[in-house]
């Protein structure tokens, strides 16, 4: 009986094809959001001119730093993570704060320049509502090292670098 069961197995592996398979090829991921060339799924850094506020959005949390200065106490606030709706060149963000207070963080495919020394260009242009509070300043990638690290533009007048083009934003405030 052994002999036969063991003659059995060997008569079923040789029925075995001669074809080779080929391993199935994997699908590429479909592209997350994005807003020109910036991917709206890879972490996001907003800032003012005078470096008073830094807004990162990343997927899973959006954080709102004020950095203290002129009698004022810094503050980090937490907003309730939620996807961007991209319509019409901006990316909105549509949330609340711990408090229950509306926040409504736009994002628009306009580069801007920050009027500051050295003056440094961005390819997003963004506006933060809180309330009855409205926040405007540059947005683009967060650097990888997490600093301010974008590069300058060029030495001159902000609004002669901004002049060539018609869709830049000069944030000075």
């Amino acid at each position: 009986m052994r002999a036969f069961a063991i003659a059995a197995l060997l008569v079923l592996a040789s029925c075995g094809s001669s074809e080779k398979t080929e391993a199935p090829a994997a699908k590429p991921s479909p592209a997350g959001p994005r807003l020109g060339d910036i991917p709206l799924d890879a972490p996001l850094r907003a800032t003012d001119n005078a470096l008073t506020w830094s807004l990162e959005v990343a997927p899973g949390s959006i954080t709102l730093t004020r950095f203290a200065g002129r009698g004022t106490e810094g503050s980090v606030t937490q907003f309730y993570p939620v996807s961007p709706q991209v319509q019409a060149g901006k990316a909105v963000w549509t949330t609340k704060d711990v408090a229950g207070a509306p926040v409504t963080i736009t994002f628009t495919g306009t580069r801007c320049v920050e009027g500051g020394d050295p003056a440094i260009e961005r390819p997003l242009t963004a506006d933060i509502r809180i309330g009855d509070k409205q926040l405007h300043g540059c947005a683009g990638a967060r650097p990888a090292d997490g600093l301010n690290s974008q590069p300058p533009v060029a030495p001159g007048n902000v609004a002669d670098n901004a002049a060539g083009s018609d869709d830049a934003v000069v944030n000075r405030r």
